[in-house]
């Protein structure tokens, strides 16, 4: 079975439905509390509740802009941050890719 990414349902050059992206890793289902740094006093909490090697899904409240790139905080056994990029953005769910090392799904 083949895993897909989110997509925006449309074709940027001819305004037509796109087909789904092929995902690079295998989501893992996953419910963990996270914070989302958006500056040197100001975070936000956040559910992550899917995983894979290159990236998540985030449960956040649509009320809450989120920037291109930003600190996530991820309270797993050891508290981590590590830097995620914002790709798409649905109602109270966010997905975004790790950068750099990112976080490791085993």
């Amino acid at each position: 079975m083949t895993d897909f990414r989110e997509t925006d349902g449309t074709d940027e050059d001819e305004g037509r439905a796109s087909a789904p992206v092929p995902r690079a890793g295998r989501r893992r289902r996953l419910i963990q509390q996270g914070r989302i740094v958006l500056g040197p006093d100001h975070s936000v909490a956040c559910l992550i509740a899917d995983v894979s090697a290159a990236g998540a899904r985030l449960r956040v409240p649509a009320r809450i802009a989120l920037p291109e790139t930003f600190p996530l905080v991820i309270a797993a056994q050891d508290l981590r941050t590590v830097t995620v990029r914002l790709r798409w953005r649905r109602g109270d769910f966010a997905g975004v890719t790790f950068e750099g090392a990112g976080f490791y799904v085993g």
